[in-house]
């Protein structure tokens, strides 16, 4: 069977708050929706978008259909939704969990948790070759430890049940050297009971990338497009990554250049296998 490349996004495209002043979202809203048509991904993992930014967006890229609810249950909160090509891709299921211990549960608030969390997937056919491919959007709580720990164990363990290859993008907020990424990539015991051991680990897309990568190694800049620290991933299972970069698109903001949001977004060329 000939398989094809299908390139991931994942971008963390900041809540819409007055705080950020001259990079408050209705200043941004533009400069995002140009970046996602430049870069045409086949897939996109957004993280942080209300309700109405989640409408922006889904209105002005025509060409995707969405999959997401709100971290809070429903369509309230933040989502983390996945788009995808649809003159690609056929959607076969799609499902979300709550990071808590109790997933099935919409809205629940996950061990020192701040907020929700919510992982949201779809499992998607290509037209043209018949590949499967599962694609996730997840955004780890910034403000517990144990809740990224933990957070990082079940998401490996649910998706761990599903057959076939996987992509799986978001803000982690862990670095590298972390306990939710090693978790993630299976060189931690899994849970802190152990129970997700024998769930199959992920790979981090740019470890596997033949080609490289491209663009700063550090993700989150907070406005300044100097990144200071790596959150945000593309984790693999059971594909090949030819290319993997990080996207310093800027806007023009009355002559100065800005950024679309305080992340970089990531994107990896993936081919399931």
């Amino acid at each position: 069977m000939l398989h094809s490349s299908v390139r991931v996004m994942s971008f963390n495209v900041r809540y819409d708050t007055d705080s950020d002043g001259r990079d408050a979202w209705p200043n941004r809203r533009d400069a995002v929706v140009r970046l996602l048509r430049y870069h045409r991904p086949d897939v996109i993992c957004l993280q942080e978008p209300l309700p109405h930014q989640f409408a922006s967006v889904r209105e002005a890229i025509d060409r995707y259909e969405w999959f997401g609810v709100g971290r809070a249950g429903g369509g309230e909160g933040e989502f983390v939704p996945v788009g995808y090509d649809a003159d690609r891709f056929e959607r076969e299921d799609a499902a979300a969990f709550w990071l808590s211990e109790t997933p099935d549960e919409p809205g629940s608030v996950g061990w020192d948790a701040d907020y929700p969390r919510v992982v949201t997937r779809v499992t998607l056919r290509n037209r043209e070759t018949g590949d499967r491919l599962h694609a996730a959007s997840v955004h780890l709580d910034h403000g517990g430890a144990r809740a990224r720990a933990e957070g990082a164990s079940l998401l490996r363990r649910r998706l761990g049940e599903l057959d076939g290859p996987l992509v799986v993008a978001g803000d982690f907020n862990c670095e590298p050297d972390s306990t939710p990424y090693r978790r993630v990539v299976g060189d931690d015991g899994g849970g802190s009971d152990g129970d997700g051991t024998d769930a199959p680990p992920l790979r981090d897309a740019r470890t596997l990338a033949d080609e490289g990568h491209h663009g700063p190694e550090r993700t989150f800049h907070g406005f300044t497009g100097d990144p200071t620290e790596r959150i945000d991933y593309v984790f693999v299972r059971d594909c090949d990554v030819s290319l993997t970069a990080t996207l310093t698109d800027r806007r023009s903001d009355d002559g100065d250049e800005r950024y679309p949001s305080d992340h970089f977004p990531v994107a990896a060329d993936v081919v399931p296998r």
